[in-house]
């Protein structure tokens, strides 16, 4: 597929920095500013909804729902973050404070970070916004001509 992308550049690429700019906007906005609080928690929800553990049948109603089943998380600690993200320690730190304030982080007994329920009800504008993304770049893409499509 990377082929058909760059075949198709000039369509898909000023489709997707628009999407990706709306998109990151809206995070500004949400983060109040604070676009490494928001990959501070970006992190975070990559392992407490990781691909491995999420269920791939879930729909985003389930997935909403307060009644969800937890998945089973990939631990992460300050430390990790920092070093995965490329925030520093002291940064990462205080992003993390201040996610527990507002509720959408919370420490387990082995000091490992998830991202909490209040954080799913809190950003589903957010979700809602990258839903959007996604799926104006899905549709995109089913237009990108693949070699099967050229020959016709």
């Amino acid at each position: 597929m990377e082929d058909e992308v760059k075949a198709a550049f000039g369509k898909v690429w000023p489709v997707h920095v628009a999407s990706l700019t709306r998109f990151l906007i809206e995070c500004r906005q949400v983060f109040d500013g604070d676009l490494d609080m928001f990959l501070v928690l970006a992190v975070i929800g990559d392992r407490t909804f990781s691909q491995r553990h999420a269920d791939p049948e879930m729909d985003y109603e389930a997935f909403q729902s307060p009644e969800r089943p937890l998945t089973q998380t990939l631990d992460i600690n300050l430390r990790s973050i920092a070093e995965y993200s490329g925030i520093p320690r002291e940064t990462v730190r205080r992003k993390i404070l201040e996610l527990e304030e507002r509720g959408w982080i919370t420490r387990m007994e082995n000091g490992s970070l998830t991202a909490t329920r209040k954080a799913t009800a809190d950003l589903q504008p957010l979700t809602q916004t990258s839903i959007e993304y996604v799926a104006g770049m899905m549709e995109l893409l089913q237009q990108v001509p693949t070699p099967a499509k050229r020959k016709r």
